[in-house]
C-alpha cells in the first residue's frame, strides 16, 4: 500500500426509519467497489446504539488517485447524496494513515459473524505527536504479530488537528479482545501515554457491512 493512503472515518447520525435504507446503500455502495476498484482497500460500517442511529463508516484507498478514481464511479454520487439526506449530523474525519494493518481476507472471512469491533477517539497533549506515534506503532505491531485473534488496526491523525487521532480495530471475537486490553504491549501502551492523552472515548460497534482487499500494511 503506498504511504500516503486515504482514509476517513465518518460519524453520520441516521434516523431510526432510515435505518433499513441507510444498511442498503452501505451494502450497495460495498459490492459496486471493492469488486471492481482495486485501489479500494476497506470498506466498513456499524451501528452502537440498539436503534441503529449512531452510524460509523471507515474507507480505506491506496492513494488519491483510487480514491478520485472511486469518487468518480457513476454509483457514488448517488450513494453520497442519498446518505447526506437520511442523515439528521454528519461528521468527516480525514485522517493522516499512521498505522493501518489488516489480516488476509480469508482469515478475517472466518469470524465475520463474531467481530468485535472498537472506534476510538483520542485527545493528546500539544507537541507530543511523534511520541504518541512511537508508543502506539509499538503496541500494535506485538499485537498483530502476536495475537492470532487481532484481525484490523487502524490508527490515524486529524489532519485539520494532529493532537485528535482515530482508530478502528477488529477482533476475531469477546475472547480475543479480552486478551489484547491484558497483554503486556497493551498495558505497557496505556502506561506509556497516561501523560500524554488527554481525553478518549470508546466506542463498541455491530458491524453492518465490511470488505478488505488484504492483507494490508502500512507502518
Amino acid at each position: 500500500m503506498d504511504n500516503k493512503p486515504i482514509f476517513k472515518i465518518t460519524e453520520v447520525k441516521i434516523k431510526k426509519e432510515d435505518r433499513a435504507g441507510f444498511r442498503k446503500e452501505q451494502e450497495a455502495e460495498l459490492e459496486n467497489s471493492i469488486p471492481a476498484e482495486e485501489g479500494t482497500l476497506l470498506l466498513a460500517s456499524g451501528h452502537e446504539d440498539a436503534e441503529g442511529e449512531d452510524n460509523y463508516i471507515v474507507e480505506l484507498y491506496r492513494n488519491p488517485k483510487a480514491y478520485e478514481i472511486h469518487s468518480m464511479a457513476n454509483y457514488f454520487d448517488h450513494y453520497d447524496k442519498t446518505i447526506s439526506n437520511m442523515a439528521t449530523s454528519k461528521k468527516v474525519y480525514d485522517l493522516n494513515g499512521e498505522w493501518i494493518t489488516t489480516k488476509p481476507k480469508e482469515a478475517l472471512d472466518a469470524y465475520a459473524d463474531k467481530f468485535v469491533i472498537r472506534v476510538a477517539k483520542v485527545e493528546i497533549a500539544d507537541g507530543k505527536h511523534d511520541e504518541f506515534a512511537a508508543t502506539v506503532k509499538k503496541e500494535m505491531r506485538r499485537a498483530i504479530a502476536q495475537e492470532p485473534g487481532v484481525e484490523i488496526l487502524m490508527a490515524g491523525s486529524n489532519k485539520e488537528n494532529e493532537n485528535e487521532w482515530l482508530f478502528f480495530e477488529v477482533y476475531a471475537n469477546d475472547e480475543a479482545y479480552d486478551k489484547h486490553v491484558k497483554s503486556k504491549w497493551f498495558v505497557d501502551y496505556i502506561k506509556g501515554s497516561e501523560d500524554i492523552v488527554m481525553d478518549k472515548q470508546l466506542h463498541e460497534l455491530t458491524r453492518d457491512v465490511m470488505a478488505v482487499q488484504g492483507p494490508i500494511v502500512m507502518d
